[in-house]
């Protein structure tokens, strides 16, 4: 009986040891897994990273062959062979890494790519043999209509490099974990190069032929200035602060000053030359020259950026396994210590006391046997004493699972939640494909008053306020169909479709009133600013820019009448 209850004794402690190794596993086993699942997350995301920095490198030796094409095509008879020979150089350049980067696409396991690579190497094509075409044809016979149709041709080239680019983050798995802001960020900075490149491109052939400049050419040029300055802007805004390190603000800053403010206005300077009918103060190689020393601080920017993208992501697959190993070694140390103090305990703790208590009962025994009046034990029950449990360690809070979803980039005025200038280029961009849309459609132009006088006395902080009480004023004043921008600081435009001028004019004067009932509190003063706007108004034109043209004389002339007033042409 003794022995059948240590052995009794002997499993209890077993089941015990195997419950605490049990609960160990099911607290580990789980830990272990998410930090598994969390590294293999950092790691497809860095492998993601950088296949996306490899087709954006692509995009940018595609969308930087317009510059050698351009100075090849541009070239005088003297400077051609050299400039061709760099063009042809470059070109195998090209050539090698669109192999390269579809290699890498392939090897990342990534499908479906044939397709886009085809288009991409026909549009390419198609793009080389109108420039050779152009340089083949005699300089007697050359237009500058054929030399911007060759332009556009090599346009459409990084055109196709970019929807390799968009499929690439569409079919990435980390889109929505914590680095998916430097997927955007790559996407960005690859139109941001190549629209940067674009803004003299546009204005090439009319510059290099010495004539004036087609309304398409100086439309696309500042469309592609806008496009430059908006995108330069967004990087600054979705670049999380955390990160905005003192070279990424340096580095930002010198886009601003050799690019935005010394590269951009060439371009504007040609096109004012134009309007006026004076002589280009350049020549087409004088230009690719000249933007092309500015552009280098975009480019600069953008490989800094990218490069920054991809340390990021080998951070985070580094801290991911970091973690893994630590759970991994934390959930074997535990699990070694409890099985050495359940054996320990086997036989150091309970088997001495088992073993005194069998002889105490074996002492027990024999005194019962010995003594003539002590009743024999007919049955003896003996109770054992355990040790208290080890407490179970407490389970460790899982990490939280990666999320994040993909910025798109938004159509909304943070501030005052009316549309932007984004949306503003998408409306303008589909309306002009509808013909003689803008013939019925109202435009209104509103310029806060003395804006500026708010900003400098009362602070910035005030002046949003303003801003924030005009937008809505404007979006109670107008139809649910109308379009509703903020155009710049304090500048709001509102489309009005199928509306004729009186209508306008009874808008933008129910507009007028309702601002002039808003009066904002300044505390610091106790008391009231009275806000009013000059509105200029106009009606129906053959395309947008005409039709802003007009808006615009409007509001000077509002301006002009003592502001506060509505001015409107039909």
């Amino acid at each position: 009986m003794l022995r059948v209850h240590s052995e009794r004794i002997s499993r209890r402690l077993f089941f015990l040891m195997l419950i605490i190794v049990l609960s160990l596993c099911c607290i580990s086993i789980p830990l272990i897994i998410s930090s598994y699942n969390n590294y293999g997350k950092a790691e497809l995301a860095s492998v993601e990273i950088d296949n996306l920095a490899i087709i954006a490198d692509l995009a940018n030796k595609i969308s930087r062959e317009r510059g050698p094409s351009n100075l090849a095509m541009s070239s005088t008879p003297e400077e051609l062979d050299k400039n061709l020979n760099e063009l042809y150089e470059y070109r195998k350049t090209v050539d090698q890494h669109i192999a390269l980067s579809f290699t890498a696409i392939e090897n990342a396991g990534l499908k479906n790519f044939d397709s886009l690579k085809i288009e991409l190497e026909k549009k390419l094509s198609i793009g080389r043999k109108n420039v050779d075409d152009y340089i083949q044809t005699p300089f007697e016979q050359r237009s500058s209509t054929q030399l911007t149709k060759t332009i556009y041709s090599m346009f459409d080239a990084w055109d196709a490099t970019y929807n390799v680019l968009k499929k690439m983050v569409m079919l990435s798995e980390n889109k929505d974990s914590a680095v998916s802001d430097y997927y955007t960020l790559i996407l960005i900075l690859s139109d941001l190069r190549d629209q940067a490149g674009r803004v003299a491109s546009n204005v090439m052939a009319d510059v290099t032929f010495a004539v004036p400049m087609s309304n398409e050419s100086v439309a696309r040029a500042l469309q592609s200035q806008k496009q430059v300055i908006y995108l330069w802007d967004l990087v600054n805004t979705i670049q999380p602060e955390t990160d905005k390190t003192s070279e990424f603000i340096e580095r930002h800053k010198k886009v601003k000053t050799e690019f935005i403010d010394q590269g951009l206005p060439l371009v504007l300077r040609l096109i004012d030359e134009s309007n006026q009918g004076q002589a280009y103060s350049l020549k087409g190689t004088e230009l690719t020259q000249e933007i092309s020393g500015k552009f280098a601080t975009v480019i600069d920017f953008q490989k800094y950026l990218l490069d920054y993208s991809i340390e990021i992501a080998q951070k985070d697959k580094q801290k991911a396994l970091r973690q893994l190993m630590l759970n991994a070694t934390v959930t074997l140390i535990s699990l070694l210590a409890a099985i050495f103090t359940m054996i320990y305990a086997q036989r150091k703790v309970f088997a001495p006391l088992i073993e005194a208590r069998d002889m105490i009962v074996e002492l027990s025994y024999a005194y019962s046997r010995a003594g003539s009046d002590v009743v024999e034990h007919e049955h003896l029950k003996v109770y054992s004493l355990y040790d208290a449990l080890q407490k179970l360690q407490q389970m460790l809070k899982q990490r939280d699972a990666f999320e994040f979803e993909l910025k798109s980039i938004a159509n909304t005025d943070k501030l005052t939640g009316v549309s932007n200038r984004l949306a503003l280029e998408e409306y303008i961009k589909f309306s002009d494909m509808i013909p003689n849309h803008f013939d019925d459609v109202g435009l209104i132009v509103i310029d806060i008053d003395n804006f500026k006088h708010v900003n400098d006395h009362l602070g910035h902080i005030f002046g949003d306020e303003v801003i924030t009480a005009v937008a809505s004023c404007l979006k109670r004043c107008v139809r649910s169909t109308d379009l509703v921008v903020r155009f710049g600081g304090d500048e709001f435009l509102i489309v009005l479709e199928s509306i004729e001028m009186d209508r306008a004019l009874t808008t933008a004067e129910k507009i007028r009133n309702a601002v002039n009932s808003v009066d904002l509190y300044d505390p610091d003063r106790n008391e009231n600013l009275h806000v009013s706007v000059s509105i200029g108004v106009a009606v129906g034109a053959e395309d947008w820019k005409t039709l802003l043209d007009k808006a615009d004389k409007s509001l000077l002339q509002a301006k002009a009448n003592g502001k506060n007033t509505v001015s409107g042409a039909s």
